[in-house]
C-alpha cells in the first residue's frame, strides 16, 4: 500500500507547474508582449542564463557579420575560434532563444 501525505502531493504539484512554466516560456512571453527581459527581475539561475544569452548574442553578431561580407565558413571557423556546427547555425537562425530548455523527444508529437 503506498501512502502520499499533503506536503508531498503539494510538492509534486509544484514542480510539475514551475516544470511546464518553465519549458513555456518563450511562447508565454510572446503572449503576453514581455519580449524586453529586464535583468533586476531575474533570479540568480536566469541571470546567469541571460548573460549567456548576452555572450551568444555577441558572438551571433560577429559570425553574422563575417558571413554578409561573404567570408566563407571554413574561414570564420578559423578567424572566430566556434567549430563549424555552430557557425552554420548561427547563418541558418537556428540559435536564438534567451532561455534555453531542453528538447523532449515528445515535443514533436505534442500538437
Amino acid at each position: 500500500m503506498q501512502v502520499a501525505d499533503r506536503w508531498h502531493l503539494m510538492e509534486n504539484a509544484s514542480r510539475a507547474f514551475l516544470d511546464a512554466v518553465r519549458k513555456s516560456m518563450r511562447q508565454i512571453r510572446t503572449v503576453i508582449g514581455a519580449t524586453a527581459i529586464d535583468p533586476a527581475l531575474l533570479t540568480a539561475a536566469e541571470r546567469l542564463q541571460y548573460e549567456g544569452y548576452l555572450r551568444r548574442e555577441e558572438t551571433n553578431a560577429a559570425i553574422l557579420a563575417l558571413s554578409k561580407s561573404g567570408i566563407a565558413i571554413k574561414q570564420i571557423v578559423r578567424q572566430t575560434g566556434h567549430i563549424r556546427k555552430l557557425v552554420r547555425q548561427v547563418i541558418r537562425g537556428e540559435r536564438t532563444d534567451v532561455f534555453r530548455t531542453r528538447q523532449s523527444s515528445l515535443d514533436l508529437h505534442l500538437p
